[in-house]
């Protein structure tokens, strides 16, 4: 009876699910994680994902730019009459403050893989599917 509930229920997220994703596709194509970079396969996501360098790029400019229109909004709403609603400006500076680093990081991990894949004459072959082995 066990067995049945738990055919029902949806599996748990499994902690460091896609650093282990990492792992697998790394030592598969004999590459180092360094050399991997940031994950390449599209497990968990709607849309195909950007993980070039040069896509990574892209989306770590235009996060900046975003995120500096947010802050210069932050600014005019702080010197003006006040505050109207605290919850969405904390949460819009917090957002502004966190996705920038890690865009710029995930940028620069995968600018430094490509650049030791490209100094050992390594390719990359995309994942073509998602790891479902039952021991992760």
């Amino acid at each position: 009876m066990s067995d049945k509930t738990s055919e029902n229920q949806p599996p748990a997220r499994r902690k460091g699910y896609y650093r282990r994703q990492i792992e697998h596709e790394a030592a598969k194509q004999g590459l180092t994680v360094e050399e991997y970079g940031v994950y390449k396969g599209d497990a968990g996501s709607a849309v195909k994902p950007v993980n070039s360098a040069g896509g990574l790029l892209f989306l770590a400019v235009l996060i900046s730019l975003f995120s500096a229109v947010v802050v210069g909004a932050a600014i005019i709403l702080l010197s003006g009459e006040g505050v109207t609603n605290w919850v969405e400006f904390v949460v819009g500076c917090t957002i502004a403050l966190v996705l920038v680093p890690t865009s710029w990081a995930y940028y620069f991990k995968e600018r430094k893989a490509a650049r030791l894949r490209k100094a050992a004459g390594k390719t990359l072959q995309p994942p073509t599917r998602r790891s479902s082995r039952p021991d992760w």
